[in-house]
This record gives structure tokens, sequence and C-alpha cells, in this order.
């Protein structure tokens, strides 16, 4: 593999590639997780669907059946006890900081999947492949962008991998607790 990848850009064309990369993750887990599977508000063509399931396989380890049900349980309590990830409960630090490990918490439990993530994929793909190797997407997402931008693309991965994690869903708990403080 050649150091620069296969596709070559100016320095500030790598930024723009992997903005343009992470907002195709953040407008999967808006209009796919969110809005398609977790509220049923719009619905896509089976491949528009399942594109945007193999690109979160690829770019978040995240099992859609997890990650709707928790969002669920969260409607359900919202900001009172029983809501996965309230910094009413939980306090604005932990879930800044730890709203990951409070979402996989929260996941683990087989009740919360069992009541919350029904109406979710169920196909050959999600029992074989997107749940129970959820974490070789990421990884295959590396060989990716090194194979595409050489070294840099490590650099690219790297941005992708947090950026879920900690920069959308930071934005979104600091509104959050914004408007649950005033």
């Amino acid at each position: 593999m050649n150091i620069y990848g296969f596709i070559h850009l100016p320095w500030w064309g790598y930024i723009i590639a992997a903005l343009v990369l992470t907002h195709i993750t953040i407008i999967s887990v808006t209009l796919y997780l969110h809005r398609c599977q977790a509220h049923r508000a719009v619905r896509f063509h089976p491949i528009v669907e399942h594109f945007f399931r193999f690109w979160l396989w690829l770019t978040t380890g995240m099992v859609t059946r997890e990650w709707v049900a928790v969002h669920r349980k969260h409607h359900a309590f919202s900001e009172r006890p029983g809501d996965p990830h309230s910094p009413a409960i939980f306090g604005i630090h932990k879930v800044l900081w730890m709203g990951v490990l409070l979402y996989k918490r929260a996941a683990r439990d087989p009740q919360v999947l069992k009541k919350y993530g029904h109406n979710t994929p169920n196909d050959w793909l999600e029992r074989h492949i997107y749940t129970p190797h959820n974490t070789l997407g990421i990884f295959i997402m590396l060989l990716i962008d090194l194979t595409c931008f050489g070294a840099i693309g490590l650099a690219i991965w790297l941005v992708q991998m947090v950026w879920i994690p900690f920069f959308c869903c930071r934005c979104n708990q600091w509104l959050r607790a914004l408007f649950w403080l005033s």
C-alpha cells in the first residue's frame, strides 16, 4: 500500500473528506436510527435503509436494536428515574464524559431490548454480521481509510470514531442540559 493511498488531496481536502464522512454518519443516526427506526416517523426504500445500517456498522459499531431500545426508553422516562442517560439523574459531567458507557449499560439489559427494541431489523445480516460482529465494521473502515488516504487515513478514521460518541452526542447533551438548567 502506498503511504499516500489512492486518493491524493491537498491538506484541506482531507479535512473536507473527514467532515463529509462524519456527516454521512450523523445523517445515518438522525434519519435512520432516530427518525426511521426509533420513532417510525419516516420510511426509506430498503436499499437506503440497508446503506444506513451498513454505514453505521462501518463507522460506529452501533447495533440498531440496542440504539433504538435505549432511545425509546429514554423517551419513556425522560429526565426521570429510569432514563438511561439523563443529566438530571446522573449529572451533566457523567452524561457528557461517560454517555457511551451509560448507553452500553442500558443496552446490555435484555428487558430493555425486549420491551423497547421491537420492530427493528432482524434479517440474516443483522443476526449473523451486524450484531455479533459489530466492531468488525470499525476495523474494516480503518482499512478503507488507510487504502484510500494512506497514512492520513488513520487520522480520518480517528475523527470518524470519536465524532458520534464525543462531538455529536456532546452537542446534543449540552443543548439538553442548557434547556434543563434554564
